[in-house]
């Protein structure tokens, strides 16, 4: 029997860990990251929406491989350790990506929540649109916690279209608006729910 060096082990598990996690973190940056609940135990589980419809949740097991031939008994190298690491990383990252994208599309075929934006064409009736879609929530501060997640030209469109509409007080009155109604629902929401807690 080989013998084993454990706190070798540790510490070469910790820079795995280390490693494999930020190349992760690079593909699926941490803000972009759903909030998730712990399941304690069992192989099912369920939720209820808004609509009190109770769901059950697909919990399905992503694997992400990466391989290594071990050639006249050779282990890695730290260059090889680290690429290995990172591989494993990105991959993680891609899968969460699908898995995100892939719920968000489900959600938007069934709730017929979709909005439609022809490259450059971005116009304040669209951004009215997105904000009524769906709920809002809110963080202790009372500002709103919704993402958005789009490509960069989309962003930089969004960025220069929201400058220009900053001296605008006919749509800075309507996103107000929107913004109240969506405070005063999500606060109703909030203390219903404490209510049943």
């Amino acid at each position: 029997m080989l013998p084993t060096f454990p706190i070798a082990q540790k510490i070469l598990d910790e820079e795995w860990t280390k490693r494999m996690f930020a190349a992760k973190a690079k593909t699926f940056p941490h803000h972009v990251h759903p909030a998730v609940l712990p399941i304690v135990e069992g192989k099912s589980a369920d939720f209820q929406r808004d609509d009190r419809e109770v769901r059950p949740l697909k919990m399905t097991l992503h694997q992400v491989t990466a391989r290594h031939e071990f050639r006249d008994l050779k282990g890695l190298t730290l260059d090889m350790f680290d690429r290995k690491a990172k591989e494993l990383g990105e991959g993680l990252g891609k899968e969460m990506w699908k898995t995100l994208t892939g719920a968000i599309e489900e959600a938007v075929k069934e709730t017929g929540n979709e909005l439609k934006v022809k490259r450059g064409e971005l116009k304040k009736e669209d951004i009215l649109r997105m904000l009524e879609m769906g709920t809002e929530n809110f963080d202790e501060r009372g500002n709103p916690t919704r993402q958005l997640v789009c490509g960069s030209e989309f962003a930089e469109e969004i960025k220069r279209r929201e400058k220009e509409w900053a001296a605008d007080p006919d749509f800075q009155g309507k996103v107000a608006e929107i913004r109240s109604r969506k405070k005063a629902e999500f606060d109703e929401r909030e203390a219903r729910r404490r209510l049943v807690d």
